[in-house]
């Protein structure tokens, strides 16, 4: 007999928080309105439905990917990113509030230049989240895109092709501590969310977290292997008066701001994210 969705959901919570799930409810219920491919109000509403054989093969499919603490946006295969939803997959780290927040720095410093085009450079860019979300605040941008990883560029040229910025964004493989010469010396905007995770730290992550491409995570023995590769090379990426902006871990800033210094970046900043932590570093070149 098929299940009836109220008493499916309420399965699907005891099933996750036995199983040790972070928020069982609320993964249940966006677990559920995605095999219902409805919204999760509606999804609610639904409750006295039942579901057919098919949805409930693939809700305890999910349910069964939870269990494993696969990512949440993994099994859903997509996560909302500054209004808009973007494809993920363990190619890419899963786009975050705090990233959310860089790209909101960038959007006021390239609008503060006065002008419609605009160059920025993205470098790490995974689901290519932060790239579409320039490209769409800004239609007349260019800008390069660059990763080491293959499979990540393919995600992210996805989702370029999804929310039709292809031709505003040049995808390019690039190894931030091998650079090449995207956009060299003529760059508004450097912008990147790198790895800045101590790899003594990876193994004490959640669960979900260490399922996230270890190459995205991981910033060395101190977690500033790759914030001090670019901070080093962005200025011959820049244009005399450009931004670079990164973000940053919560205890790295003093850090992150004496390389900047060391770099001759001017007009540095410190910015904290919505839970009040050091997140952000911008400097002018």
């Amino acid at each position: 007999m098929p299940a009836v969705l109220k008493s499916a959901l309420e399965e699907a919570v005891f099933f996750l928080e036995n199983r040790g799930v972070p928020e069982a409810r609320a993964n249940a219920e966006l677990l559920l309105a995605a095999v219902l491919q409805c919204g999760r109000n509606e999804a609610l509403l639904r409750s006295s439905r039942a579901l057919s054989g098919e949805q409930g093969r693939l809700l305890r499919r999910y349910l069964a990917a939870r269990a494993r603490r696969v990512p949440l946006a993994y099994v859903l295969g997509r996560q909302n990113f500054m209004g808009f939803d973007v494809a993920v997959d363990a190619a890419a780290l899963v786009p975050r509030p705090e990233t959310e927040e860089l790209v909101a720095e960038a959007q006021l410093r390239l609008r503060a230049l006065g002008r419609e085009r605009v160059s920025v450079l993205e470098i790490g860019t995974g689901t290519g989240c932060i790239a579409i979300a320039l490209a769409r605040s800004f239609p007349a941008a260019s800008i390069c895109a660059t990763d080491i990883s293959p499979a990540a560029l393919a995600l992210a040229r996805r989702n370029a092709r999804s929310h039709s910025v292809t031709r505003q964004i040049r995808f390019i493989r690039e190894d931030l501590f091998e650079p090449a010469a995207c956009l060299l010396g003529g760059a508004d905007l450097v912008i990147s969310n790198p790895p800045y995770i101590p790899s003594a730290e990876i193994e004490r992550l959640d669960a979900e977290v260490r399922r996230e491409p270890r190459l995205a995570l991981d910033g060395g023995r101190d977690g500033l292997k790759a914030l001090r590769a670019i901070a080093a090379d962005a200025p011959r990426r820049l244009k005399k008066g450009g931004w670079l902006l990164l973000e940053i871990g919560a205890d790295q800033g003093r850090q992150v701001l004496d390389l900047f210094k060391t770099h001759g970046f001017s007009r540095l900043e410190l910015r904290r994210d919505m839970q009040g932590l050091d997140r952000i570093v911008a400097g002018k070149w």
